[in-house]
């Protein structure tokens, strides 16, 4: 009888922590809770079977009324997007999508400042914790807000690691997710949690690019690490006791920040910003472009292994070398001059001359023996122009203008087309009009 009773004191204190984390959550939460349905507009078809209405989760971003929801979203959607704050209800408009987080920020007007969300407040879900689901409704449910429980079974790696929950109703995507002390962990997935502190600071950039507050934009094609990667062989880690999630520093480039930063090549990355590499194979290449936040005066932190022993680096991304470029019209090519990441890229066996970039059409570089192949082809190197050599930009043109000036009718070129060496006569007389006499 007595272990009867305590049995059922500790099951009654159970339920009271599980009601106080609860409580706890939904006090957190409410303020920055948003209740989306869509009505979607009318199928094109018969064969077009969606659901007239979609229901999901969202939270506030700003004071102004950005929203976020975890949908791509086109802005020129014809769908009526309804957002609930509370028991206020507004249209929706998306702003901008975001592929690679696969969330849309949306914007309201709303009728006085609202409570955003503080991402930065985030901690790690443990295995094994409970964490709580917070959503709010809209009238037909008197907007009431749920609070549902979870248990946190794992984590599955990525650029943004998921918390894998025990299964949760769909209208819980987007939703914010607690622990059971009350800390803000991630955001509800499809069917997990996104861990925030992987997703804050690519959200904050995401944001500022919306809102017109971002100093950097979140990713930079033009922004250079320096070095060429390539994952480690999983069997040639396994026998040396490597890291499977690691990435081979094929190539540093001299003078790029990589180089700087003291990396050399064959060095091995296992650590990115005091976070050791995720996944394997060309996904762990994925994860790192990806976690490097390539932006033009972003740091980085990277840790490699060089013969054994570590090797840590800092620097900060650089705007990629961007080679000088020509227009020959006279001969009807654009040329580039060849620098060390080119000749890599395009696998060139010389790099004493100009690369051709492209051959215009009709031009003398692309009037050929045979119908359809040009004289001249993108990737050929030239190396000499009138019996002259052109190891640079200057050079060649200092070659065009001793053709300019002397009017030859045909221009000897010698190149290289990938290891063998070639020679081309080009007619400066094609595209010329001939003189009509009288």
């Amino acid at each position: 009888m007595f272990t009867g009773c305590a049995h059922f004191e500790r099951t009654d204190r159970t339920f009271r922590a599980f009601e106080t984390a609860a409580n706890r959550a939904e006090s957190k939460a409410t303020p920055h809770l948003v209740h989306f349905r869509v009505q979607q507009a009318a199928a094109s078809s018969r064969s077009d079977r969606r659901p007239s209405t979609i229901v999901f989760s969202g939270i506030v971003l700003t004071e102004e009324g950005h929203l976020l929801a975890p949908f791509n979203i086109r802005t020129d959607t014809p769908d009526r997007i309804e957002a609930w704050i509370g028991d206020q209800q507004y249209l929706a408009r998306p702003l901008k999508s975001d592929e690679q987080l696969g969330m849309t920020i949306l914007r309201i007007q709303p009728r006085e400042p609202l409570v955003p969300l503080q991402l930065d407040e985030a901690v790690d879900l443990r295995t094994g914790e409970h964490a709580f689901v917070v959503i709010s409704s809209d009238a037909d449910n008197e907007f009431a807000v749920f609070t549902l429980s979870a248990f946190m079974q794992g984590v599955i790696d990525g650029r943004y690691r998921q918390f894998s929950l025990s299964p949760l109703p769909n209208q819980t995507r987007g939703a914010p997710v607690f622990s059971s002390r009350g800390k803000l962990v991630g955001l509800m997935s499809q069917n997990n949690a996104w861990a925030l502190t992987d997703l804050a600071e690519d959200l904050h950039h995401f944001i500022g690019e919306v809102t017109g507050r971002a100093e950097t934009p979140s990713r930079d094609e033009n922004a250079w690490f320096g070095a060429t990667l390539s994952p480690i062989n999983a069997d040639f880690a396994r026998a040396n006791k490597l890291p499977r999630s690691a990435l081979w520093l094929v190539h540093v480039f001299e003078d790029s920040p990589a180089w700087q930063a003291g990396f050399r090549s064959g060095d091995l990355v296992v650590e990115l910003n005091g976070e050791p590499l995720r996944l394997s194979g060309t996904r762990a290449y994925q994860y790192f472009l990806q976690a490097l936040r390539p932006r033009i005066g972003a740091p980085f932190e990277i840790k490699t292994l060089r013969n054994g022993k570590s090797v840590t680096g800092r620097g900060r991304l650089e705007r990629r070398p961007e080679p000088q470029t020509l227009r020959a019209e006279d001969l009807g090519i654009h040329l580039t001059e060849i620098n060390e990441p080119l000749k890599l890229r395009h696998n060139l066996f010389e790099t004493q001359g100009v690369m051709v970039t492209e051959v215009e059409r009709g031009s003398p570089a692309a009037t050929g023996r045979q119908f359809g192949r040009n004289l001249l082809m993108p990737r050929d190197v030239i190396t000499a122009v009138h019996h002259h050599p052109t190891p640079t930009l200057s050079a060649f043109n200092e070659a065009l203008d001793l053709i300019r000036r002397e009017r030859p009718g045909v221009v000897l070129v010698e190149f290289m087309r990938g290891p063998v060496n070639g020679f081309e006569a080009l007619n400066l007389r094609i595209g010329e009009r001939e003189e009509s006499t009288p």
